[in-house]
């Protein structure tokens, strides 16, 4: 029954999704998740992919600079970010993916980019990765052998004596390949004003005029009840702007 209900809830939110798309006059736009570039100033217009034709107006906004790209990969979340594409194209339109791991060209760290990947979803479920566009500081890294390209990494988060936490991951591939290394953070002070952290599980409350439609979310950022929240619903892929209510609820109203 339990397997029905959550059938019938997925079906009516991808109908919705339809509907939303059909009816918005914003425009769809497409984050990519994992992006190899040359090292330099990395712009919007490289991680965001607008759906159809690009009007002149918002080319000046594609252009403007979301990173630079040194020897580490550089983390880039929408939260960013969001503000500018919403100026651009509308707060109707429909943002697909949450955040961007930019890998520069011609290292190593091109074959770790699974790894890396998975890591960064490891980061943002501890809390430990803010909403802000970061250089991924790597305090070691090695690789033997070929690329993995599959598994399921392994990852350990300890606090280390000097005010860091530190994280280390491992990959192991069935040719005796390898991927491992360690990444430190500095300790956040804990928002003691927050209702909700980074990776807090929340449920997100979609409207669309009579329609109410509940999912289970991820909270991407911090917020206190009332206050604005980027979430992140596993289901569809796709992050959304809300409204923090009592019991970690999080009200999204679509277009």
């Amino acid at each position: 029954m339990k397997r029905r209900r959550s059938f019938r809830a997925l079906t009516a939110f991808a109908l919705l999704l339809v509907s939303m798309a059909a009816f918005a006059q914003g425009a769809t736009l497409y984050v990519t998740r994992v992006l190899v570039a040359d090292r330099g100033d990395i712009r919007l217009g490289d991680v965001v992919r607008p759906s159809g034709e690009v009007a002149a107006s918002v080319r000046e906004t594609l252009a403007r600079s979301v990173g630079t790209l040194a020897d580490k990969p550089l983390y880039v979340p929408v939260a960013s970010y969001r503000s500018d594409l919403e100026s651009a194209f509308g707060r109707d339109s429909i943002i697909v993916g949450s955040r961007t791991l930019i890998i520069p060209k011609g290292t190593t760290l091109e074959m770790e980019s699974y790894t890396l990947d998975r890591l960064v979803d490891f980061l943002q479920s501890k809390g430990l990765i803010s909403d802000t566009a970061q250089e991924l500081p790597l305090t070691q890294n090695l690789i033997k052998g070929a690329a993995i390209g599959e598994g399921t990494p392994v990852f350990q988060a300890q606090k280390s004596g000097r005010g860091q936490t530190d994280v280390s991951f491992s990959l192991a591939g069935s040719a005796g390949n390898s991927v491992s290394g360690r990444i430190s953070f500095a300790v956040a002070s804990a928002d003691t004003t927050a209702d909700v952290t980074p990776g807090s599980p929340v449920t997100v409350i979609f409207h669309k005029g009579p329609i109410t439609i509940e999912m289970p979310g991820k909270a991407m950022g911090s917020a206190s009840t009332g206050g604005s929240l980027s979430v992140f619903v596993a289901d569809s892929q796709k992050s959304f702007l809300g409204i923090l209510a009592d019991g970690k609820a999080v009200n999204v109203d679509l277009p």
